[in-house]
Protein backbone atom coordinates (compact mmCIF):
# COMPACT_ATOMS: atom_id res chain seq x y z
CA UNK A 1 0.00 0.00 0.00
CA UNK A 2 3.18 2.18 1.44
CA UNK A 3 4.56 1.85 -2.72
CA UNK A 4 1.12 2.46 -4.13
CA UNK A 5 0.25 5.42 -2.00
CA UNK A 6 4.04 7.04 -3.03
CA UNK A 7 3.70 6.02 -7.18
CA UNK A 8 0.07 6.76 -7.82
CA UNK A 9 -2.34 8.63 -5.27
CA UNK A 10 -0.12 11.33 -4.09
CA UNK A 11 1.31 12.19 -7.66
CA UNK A 12 -2.45 11.72 -8.94
CA UNK A 13 -3.97 13.44 -6.18
CA UNK A 14 -1.30 16.28 -6.44
CA UNK A 15 -2.11 17.06 -10.32
CA UNK A 16 -6.04 16.90 -9.83
CA UNK A 17 -5.54 19.59 -6.97
CA UNK A 18 -3.32 21.89 -8.90
CA UNK A 19 -5.38 21.23 -12.01
CA UNK A 20 -8.70 22.08 -10.32
CA UNK A 21 -6.75 24.95 -8.02
CA UNK A 22 -5.56 26.62 -11.75
CA UNK A 23 -9.28 26.08 -12.89
CA UNK A 24 -10.80 28.02 -10.34
CA UNK A 25 -8.67 30.33 -10.85
CA UNK A 26 -8.91 30.71 -14.36
CA UNK A 27 -12.52 31.05 -13.71
CA UNK A 28 -11.86 34.13 -10.81
CA UNK A 29 -10.08 35.87 -13.00
CA UNK A 30 -12.62 35.84 -15.57
CA UNK A 31 -11.55 33.45 -18.71
CA UNK A 32 -14.51 32.44 -20.25
CA UNK A 33 -15.02 29.12 -21.94
CA UNK A 34 -14.42 29.03 -25.78
CA UNK A 35 -16.92 27.66 -27.99
CA UNK A 36 -16.22 24.61 -30.06
CA UNK A 37 -18.53 24.49 -32.64
CA UNK A 38 -21.91 26.24 -33.43
CA UNK A 39 -24.56 23.93 -33.32
CA UNK A 40 -27.39 23.53 -30.38
CA UNK A 41 -25.30 20.78 -28.81
CA UNK A 42 -22.25 23.76 -28.29
CA UNK A 43 -18.72 22.23 -26.71
CA UNK A 44 -16.83 24.82 -24.32
CA UNK A 45 -13.40 24.89 -23.61
CA UNK A 46 -11.62 26.61 -21.14
CA UNK A 47 -8.41 27.06 -23.34
CA UNK A 48 -6.18 28.38 -20.47
CA UNK A 49 -6.95 25.05 -18.07
CA UNK A 50 -6.27 22.92 -21.02
CA UNK A 51 -2.76 25.07 -21.45
CA UNK A 52 -1.93 24.29 -18.24
CA UNK A 53 -2.99 20.61 -18.08
CA UNK A 54 0.26 18.83 -20.11
CA UNK A 55 2.59 20.39 -17.23
CA UNK A 56 0.13 18.78 -14.52
CA UNK A 57 -0.01 15.55 -16.52
CA UNK A 58 3.92 15.53 -17.14
CA UNK A 59 3.94 16.55 -13.23
CA UNK A 60 1.94 13.45 -12.42
CA UNK A 61 4.25 11.07 -14.58
CA UNK A 62 7.25 12.50 -12.94
CA UNK A 63 6.54 12.09 -9.29
CA UNK A 64 5.15 8.63 -10.06
CA UNK A 65 8.22 7.40 -11.80
CA UNK A 66 10.87 9.30 -9.29
CA UNK A 67 9.31 6.68 -6.80
CA UNK A 68 9.44 3.88 -8.81
CA UNK A 69 6.50 3.40 -10.45
CA UNK A 70 5.84 1.35 -13.32
CA UNK A 71 5.54 3.25 -17.08
CA UNK A 72 1.99 2.26 -16.88
CA UNK A 73 1.09 3.60 -13.05
CA UNK A 74 2.99 6.54 -14.59
CA UNK A 75 0.84 7.47 -16.95
CA UNK A 76 -2.58 6.64 -14.73
CA UNK A 77 -1.32 9.36 -12.47
CA UNK A 78 -0.93 12.25 -15.25
CA UNK A 79 -4.52 10.89 -16.23
CA UNK A 80 -5.60 10.67 -12.67
CA UNK A 81 -7.76 14.04 -12.40
CA UNK A 82 -10.12 13.03 -15.51
CA UNK A 83 -10.15 10.04 -13.73
CA UNK A 84 -11.29 11.06 -10.36
CA UNK A 85 -13.95 13.99 -12.74
CA UNK A 86 -15.27 10.67 -14.47
CA UNK A 87 -16.14 9.26 -11.08
CA UNK A 88 -17.58 11.84 -10.10
CA UNK A 89 -19.79 12.39 -13.49
CA UNK A 90 -20.76 8.94 -13.00
CA UNK A 91 -21.50 8.78 -9.78
CA UNK A 92 -24.36 11.17 -10.30
CA UNK A 93 -26.69 8.46 -11.58
CA UNK A 94 -27.05 5.69 -8.67
CA UNK A 95 -27.04 9.36 -5.86
CA UNK A 96 -29.83 10.49 -8.03
CA UNK A 97 -31.72 7.01 -8.04
CA UNK A 98 -30.65 6.77 -4.28
CA UNK A 99 -32.35 10.29 -4.12
CA UNK A 100 -35.42 9.92 -6.06
CA UNK A 101 -36.63 7.05 -3.40
CA UNK A 102 -35.75 9.12 -0.75
CA UNK A 103 -38.49 12.15 -1.54
CA UNK A 104 -40.62 9.60 -3.34
CA UNK A 105 -40.34 11.27 -7.24
CA UNK A 106 -38.32 10.52 -10.21
CA UNK A 107 -35.79 11.87 -10.44
CA UNK A 108 -35.43 13.03 -14.22
CA UNK A 109 -32.00 12.47 -15.27
CA UNK A 110 -32.16 11.98 -19.63
CA UNK A 111 -31.74 15.53 -19.28
CA UNK A 112 -28.70 15.24 -17.37
CA UNK A 113 -27.66 12.21 -18.86
CA UNK A 114 -27.57 13.71 -22.37
CA UNK A 115 -25.58 16.78 -20.74
CA UNK A 116 -22.71 14.83 -19.09
CA UNK A 117 -22.24 13.06 -22.47
CA UNK A 118 -22.08 16.06 -24.30
CA UNK A 119 -19.56 18.07 -21.74
CA UNK A 120 -17.80 14.73 -21.15
CA UNK A 121 -15.99 15.56 -24.53
CA UNK A 122 -14.60 19.15 -23.01
CA UNK A 123 -14.23 17.79 -19.41
CA UNK A 124 -12.96 13.96 -19.37
CA UNK A 125 -12.27 13.29 -23.43
CA UNK A 126 -10.21 16.34 -24.24
CA UNK A 127 -8.68 17.28 -21.12
CA UNK A 128 -7.54 13.60 -20.85
CA UNK A 129 -5.64 13.32 -23.94
CA UNK A 130 -3.75 16.98 -23.40
CA UNK A 131 -2.62 15.50 -19.34
CA UNK A 132 -1.48 12.28 -21.26
CA UNK A 133 0.38 14.12 -23.90
CA UNK A 134 2.18 15.61 -20.99
CA UNK A 135 2.32 12.33 -19.53
CA UNK A 136 3.85 10.90 -22.55
CA UNK A 137 5.73 13.92 -22.73
CA UNK A 138 7.50 13.66 -19.15
CA UNK A 139 8.22 9.95 -19.86
CA UNK A 140 9.97 10.31 -22.79
CA UNK A 141 12.16 13.23 -21.89
CA UNK A 142 12.85 11.88 -17.76
CA UNK A 143 12.01 8.48 -17.44
CA UNK A 144 15.90 7.61 -19.25
CA UNK A 145 17.40 9.98 -16.91
CA UNK A 146 15.19 8.27 -13.82
CA UNK A 147 16.47 4.77 -15.03
CA UNK A 148 20.09 5.85 -15.59
CA UNK A 149 20.26 7.35 -12.06
CA UNK A 150 18.52 4.14 -10.54
CA UNK A 151 20.98 1.85 -12.23
CA UNK A 152 24.08 4.18 -11.20
CA UNK A 153 22.48 3.75 -7.20
CA UNK A 154 22.80 -0.35 -7.64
Amino acid sequence: MQKRLHQLWIPGFLALILSMLFLAAFQILGFQPRIASSNPNTIFFYVPWLLSLPFFGALGTYLSSRAGGSRGTALLASVFPVLALAGAFLSMFPIGSVLGRIIGRRVGFSDVASTLLRDGIGWLLVPGAVLLTGGLLAQLFASPRLTQRNISHH
